[in-house]
């Protein structure tokens, strides 16, 4: 049975909030504020705009995601990110969830072994399984491994999808969803007053930046400089001729999943060759997936899209007020997906105690 978190109301503050990005972070934070009674108005761009690192995010939701040891703050974090799920999925259900439980092999038997160790120390739910076992879990893997980790709590959601079903609820809520380019952040003294959304000036007692890298132009209009970067992955999705895949698979140096809507999704890094390498890239992965399901071609490819994600220089998210004007706040972070639906929460009760 899940364990629902008690969500505590905070005072509302009377004021206009409006919150810059429609993706996964802020249409999370427009949801939790104004569930909680703010006045808020979100403000996504144009849909002919260039793709969002929300649309193509690979979606896995699960501690088995990262390797502990790689920062175990960040780690702790994302456990306790993925609690939040459970409230979501209570007020939102159904979620856009494409696939529950993972499994994840190494090279050998020996490393496999040993990630599964680290995550147990870690306090990751996981188990051992066996070759027999994985064909049960996956019979349409041609040549399981010996030995694989099983991660039954973790997910893969069509992260677009979520931010939409977001929006959608922060709209029930009593938020309004307009659709423009935010141009500039307004300020007077060390106040903010607003925002100007395609030439047009909006009134804001707050400001919520949480579109991604964007969120650094749009700051320093206030003279506010976020540490904030890009870096690109690529999402590849593939045709429904290799059927049947019921879970995440992270092996062969590739991470896989079902689609929502039929077909396989791929997560892959950018080519160190640049756009270029895109093509080679769409067939390394065709072939991996024709290896690993026995197939005599690789499944058709959809699309092969490449997106900027937006992090942050320290690695730690950046969640509440930044800088020394009064009433900006920002919501970036990577993993997005993972850590939208805690982080808003704590960025609203920021907004709404200020």
């Amino acid at each position: 049975m899940p364990v629902f978190l008690k969500h505590n109301p905070v005072a509302v503050r009377k004021g206009k909030v409006i919150v810059v990005g429609g993706g996964i972070m802020g249409a999370s934070a427009a949801w939790h504020l104004s569930k909680a009674g703010a006045s808020v108005t979100l403000i996504e761009r144009a849909p002919d705009c260039l793709i969002s690192a929300t649309a193509c995010s690979f979606g896995w939701v699960g501690a088995s995601a990262s390797t502990p040891s790689d920062n175990q703050a960040a780690f702790a974090e994302r456990l306790k990110a993925l609690e939040e799920f459970a409230y979501i999925e209570r007020e939102l259900s159904p979620l856009p969830i494409a696939a529950r439980g993972a499994l994840l092999w190494r090279s050998t038997e020996d490393e496999t072994a040993a990630m599964i160790a680290e995550h147990r120390a870690a306090g990751t739910r996981i188990e051992r399984l066996t070759r027999s076992q994985i064909a049960e879990k996956e019979p349409t893997i041609s040549n399981p491994p010996s030995l694989a980790a099983w991660a039954p709590s973790d997910f893969a959601l069509e992260a677009g999808a979520l931010a939409r079903q977001l929006r959608a609820g922060a709209q029930a809520a009593g938020a309004c969803v307009r659709r423009g380019t935010v141009q500039a952040v307004n300020a007077a003294g060390n106040r903010i007053t607003g925002i100007v959304v395609d030439g047009k000036e909006f009134p804001a007692d707050i400001v919520v930046l949480a579109n991604g890298y964007g969120s650094r132009a749009l700051a320093l209009t206030v003279g506010v400089d976020l540490p904030i970067y890009e870096s690109p992955a690529v999402l590849l999705r593939f045709g429904t001729e290799v059927a049947g895949l019921r879970h995440l698979v992270c092996a062969e140096e590739m991470e896989l999943r079902p689609s929502l809507g039929g077909g396989l999704v791929s997560a892959a890094d950018y080519p160190e060759c640049g756009e270029t390498g895109l093509p080679a890239l769409a067939a390394q992965t065709g072939n991996a997936i024709s290896r690993l399901f026995g197939t005599a071609a690789a499944p058709s490819l959809l699309s092969i899209t490449a997106a900027m994600r937006p992090m942050t220089t320290d690695s730690k998210p950046l969640c509440g007020q930044v800088g020394r004007i009064e009433g900006l706040f920002a919501l970036v972070a990577h993993p997005g997906v993972i850590l939208a639906p805690l982080l808003a929460r704590r960025c609203a009760d920021a907004v709404l105690r200020s």
